[in-house]
């Protein structure tokens, strides 16, 4: 079946809301789940899992409070495990005291979506290049139905989107493909995967090669491969920004321009391909001068694709306790706000 890049068949979607014990005082939690609309045959990962943290109205006869209307989807990090979720439920915490709901989705094959006898985040460790295009794939699709029922069915009249390092990487390209967004915070990220996978410590990770049998790179080492693969990386970005329309086709077939330059498929699952669709004042970036997964180079990179939005330099280390600094929480509240 060849698909739309990041896009799928538009129906009213199937969903289960189910409230759960509320724990704090004005919000309502929900676990919600639905199919995703890319299924990939493996049932544990094909069920979309969300928590929602719906803020309660501060008074029914209060209109002038919009944000009551406005919600947050949070998206983690690779490889994030139940039992370390602290951080990000705190973050949530801190959005909801500024009546701020939020909707805290899975990715694919993490964490409730982990296949049995697997880690969370384990598999995509091995992917090739294919494999992690199909990644992205579901995973923004997911999150694009997530705000077909955010917007359609629980009538949210604005969607703002963040993502920490993984996640980062997948509301830059979500927000890319859907214009419901209004604002995006990426935190910890970057773009250009020559540089993500070989200058930090995912080097020492990642398992997969995107060069399987093919005779030209048989006497190079991955690196070696990366790097010339990599080469055509900038013709690339210069073409997928002269396509007129939003849409491609997975196969490239009706694009032969851009396939001839698509060396590899992870190109189309490169932030850096995307960012140009967003306009910088709509992004807050917030990065890591040690960061040991998204380096400097590839930050700046993705800055400078974005039109250069703001961004803060942390003197932090690449972990999800970036979400509870106190910074942070007032940038990213001050940000939504519009101030």
């Amino acid at each position: 079946m060849i698909m739309e890049l990041y896009h799928y068949n538009l129906k009213r979607p199937n969903y289960n809301l189910e409230k759960i014990e509320q724990k704090n005082v004005g919000v309502k939690e929900y676990r919600l789940t639905y199919r995703s609309p890319y299924p990939t045959g493996i049932e544990t990962n094909d069920v979309v899992y969300v928590q929602l943290f719906l803020n309660e109205s501060k008074s029914k006869k209060d209109k002038s409070d919009l944000k009551n209307n406005h919600i947050l989807i949070l998206i983690h990090g690779f490889s994030s495990k139940k039992e370390n979720m602290d951080n990000y439920y705190r973050f949530i915490d801190k959005m909801n005291e500024n009546n701020l709901s939020c909707a805290f989705i899975n990715l694919p094959f993490h964490l409730n979506r982990t296949p049995e006898g697997e880690k969370s985040g384990e598999r995509i460790t091995y992917f090739n290049d294919m494999e992690t295009l199909r990644f992205f794939h579901q995973s923004v699709v997911d999150v694009k139905r997530l705000i077909d029922i955010l917007t359609k069915i629980l009538a949210f009249d604005k969607i703002y989107i963040c993502g920490i390092s993984l996640g980062s990487m997948v509301s830059l390209i979500t927000m890319a493909n859907d214009n419901r967004i209004s604002k995006g915070i990426f935190i910890i990220g970057g773009g250009n995967w020559e540089e993500i996978h070989w200058k930090g410590i995912l080097r020492l990770i990642l398992k997969g090669n995107c060069t399987y049998g093919e005779k030209k790179y048989k006497d190079k080492t991955n690196r070696e491969a990366c790097r010339d693969i990599y080469s055509g990386f900038p013709i690339f970005l210069k073409k997928i920004k002269e396509i007129k329309c939003n849409k491609i086709r997975m196969d490239l077939k009706d694009l032969p321009d851009l396939k001839k330059v698509t060396t590899k498929m992870c190109f189309l699952c490169d932030p850096l391909a995307f960012a140009y669709r967003i306009k910088p004042e709509q992004v807050l970036m917030i990065n890591s001068k040690f960061d040991f997964y998204f380096p400097k180079e590839s930050t700046e990179q993705l800055w400078e694709e974005l039109g250069k939005p703001k961004i803060l330099w942390l003197n932090k280390m690449h972990s999800s306790k970036i979400l509870i600094d106190k910074k942070i929480i007032k940038e990213t509240k001050n940000f939504l706000a519009g101030i």
